[in-house]
């Protein structure tokens, strides 16, 4: 039991800064088993509360760029690769990969599109 909870005392400030953005300061020196269980709860639910947060921003993030693409094409752009070549040209960058990830979360989508269409938009 004794390793157990050198193990959740070590890894507190690690799930802490997961949960919270930044490492606790002034941590209890002495835990008990139960409180240890109760802290990694409720860090264990917070997390997953942000999980569920992201998500729905990533999906709003999402539909507001699809609705800028589809906005830019109604002003001129032939096609979604054109659209999306004058918006990142919009803002002074280039259609490399690390410019269309910077592009991309700038507007707040998720690494997976992120790394996706920098891919595929890179070659527009």
């Amino acid at each position: 039991m004794t390793e157990l909870i050198h193990v959740f005392k070590t890894d507190l400030s690690d799930f802490f800064k997961e949960a919270f953005g930044f490492r606790p300061r002034n941590l209890k020196e002495w835990w008990t088993p139960e409180e240890l269980k109760a802290e990694y709860d409720y860090l264990g639910d917070v997390c997953n509360a942000n999980d569920r947060d992201e998500k729905i921003r990533e999906a709003e993030a999402l539909k507001d760029f699809e609705e800028l693409i589809h906005e830019t094409i109604c002003h001129g752009a032939k096609d979604r690769k054109t659209a999306i070549r004058w918006l990142v040209d919009g803002e002074d960058l280039e259609l490399n990969e690390p410019d269309l990830q910077y592009f991309f979360w700038g507007h707040g989508l998720s690494y997976e599109i992120q790394n996706e269409w920098s891919g595929r938009y890179g070659r527009c």
